[in-house]
């Protein structure tokens, strides 16, 4: 078990803020806008992208939503080794037959 503590944005739709995850001796009635959650679900691994917790207040359902993000070097270096090798395939299969 969880706690959530979260920025409602609508009736059905509220930003996570932060995750109380040893509970002991805490009661969520204590505060407004906290809930008492199951499992907290993992995000997916998006490259580019950034993910942010929602709940919906009134089912507890969680989910994430997805914003872009500015790449790392690395990943750039990725990007762009993974864009060479495939002009380089194109080629090979223009000139080779």
């Amino acid at each position: 078990m969880a706690i959530i503590f979260y920025k409602k944005e609508s009736e059905t739709k509220a930003f996570v803020a932060s995750i109380l995850y040893n509970t002991t001796g805490f009661d969520p009635q204590d505060l407004a806008e906290c809930l008492e959650v199951g499992e907290i679900p993992e995000p997916e691994a998006q490259q580019g992208k950034l993910h942010n917790l929602y709940v919906n207040p009134k089912t507890k359902e969680l989910w994430y939503e997805y914003t872009d993000r500015p790449l790392t070097a690395e990943e750039k270096m990725e990007k762009m080794e993974a864009q060479l090798k495939i002009t380089q395939d194109a080629l090979d299969a223009l000139l080779l037959g």
